[in-house]
């Protein structure tokens, strides 16, 4: 069971920011954006990962052309990625796994063996 949709997060979000302004003007912005920063630095920790967008999170690819066939997905390691903001203030592990993902993509990019 779902408490907030997706789609309707971003809204949600406005609202706190435009109530915290009309409570207090600038003290309740800025009260208000301190929480809302406090709540998403929690989600990182508890919630690191997201699906990967170009396989989906099934970490394959299927052809266009033949819709049977498939391949494994470049972009990430089982349809999973370490969310942006995870990678920079997530827990110690997850930085440290950001980190060695993306020197590995860079040296495979280098060598030529990327895909």
């Amino acid at each position: 069971m779902r408490i907030v949709q997706k789609s309707h997060f971003p809204f949600i979000l406005i609202g706190i920011l435009i109530v915290g302004f009309a409570l207090g003007s600038l003290l309740g912005l800025i009260l208000a954006a301190v929480i809302l920063f406090v709540i998403y630095i929690a989600s990182l920790r508890l919630h690191p990962r997201t699906r990967h967008r170009a396989c989906g999170g099934t970490g394959e690819h299927h052809s266009a052309l033949f819709p049977w066939t498939h391949r494994k997905c470049g972009g990430c390691q089982g349809g999973r990625v370490i969310r942006w903001g995870a990678g920079r203030w997530g827990a110690d592990h997850i930085q440290n796994e950001h980190r060695t993902t993306k020197e590995a993509r860079e040296a495979a990019k280098s060598n030529g063996t990327w895909r």
